[in-house]
């Protein structure tokens, strides 16, 4: 008596249409991302502190920091269509706090930041910004410019 179960064997089309799927699956997964650099400028002027977030077609944010020069970099966002928004809380204001490790001295005065200058805060959130951007595969140079 044979006991080993012989199980159907998929047709010709079955199997094309599986490895089709299988192919997408994976073409989409390994260019599914892509990393954002550019200038944040509100007016014309480079803000010079503050961060950036993109909302990628997954709905996951991934955040950047502004540098002083109003340059920015973020890597790892779904491509397709992204919202995007920029903030950038006054560092002396009691609603920033810098991070520091466990147990690190705390400190007392408020980090000063050359140049720094509010906007308005629509611009804080990104389904209030207003910032849309499509984001594709690799590199993307996207320079911010607020009014």
């Amino acid at each position: 008596m044979n006991f080993l179960a012989s199980a159907p064997v998929p047709s010709f089309s079955t199997r094309r249409l599986l490895t089709a799927a299988l192919l997408t699956l994976i073409a989409s997964g390994c260019a599914g991302r892509g990393d954002i650099s550019g200038k944040v400028t509100y007016k014309g002027k480079p803000l010079v502190w503050g961060t950036v977030q993109f909302e990628g077609s997954d709905k996951v944010l991934k955040q950047g920091n502004i540098n002083s020069d109003g340059t920015y970099s973020i890597e790892g966002v779904a491509t397709g269509e992204a919202r995007a928004a920029v903030s950038s809380i006054n560092p002396k204001s009691a609603d920033f706090q810098t991070r520091l490790p466990p147990r690190a001295p705390r400190a007392n005065a408020p980090e000063k930041v050359q140049g720094w200058f509010s906007i308005p805060e629509k611009y804080d959130t990104p389904f209030k910004s207003g910032l849309s951007y499509s984001i594709k595969a690799g590199q993307n140079h996207i320079d911010i410019e607020l009014q």
